[in-house]
């Protein structure tokens, strides 16, 4: 993987599907958590207007889900 997007999204992925799946913890306290992360991620690094944009980009994405067998 040469761009660094990937391997931090794979990585993430990755340790997400293991506390699923190894852990039995529920997907939506995973996606709370790492949402949270970035929202203050987020909150921390960019200005108060491109925080505001950001967060208006985010609710308004199309999100395409995983295929359910991959969450159970």
């Amino acid at each position: 993987m040469s761009d660094p997007l990937e391997k931090i999204y794979h990585d993430l992925y990755e340790h997400s599907m293991h506390l699923v799946k190894e852990h039995n913890l529920p997907v939506e306290a995973i996606a709370a958590s790492l949402m949270a992360i970035a929202m203050r991620l987020y909150r921390t690094s960019l200005s108060e207007e491109n925080f505001e944009k950001m967060k208006e980009l985010i609710l308004d994405a199309d999100v395409e889900p995983y295929p359910k067998r991959i969450l159970h």
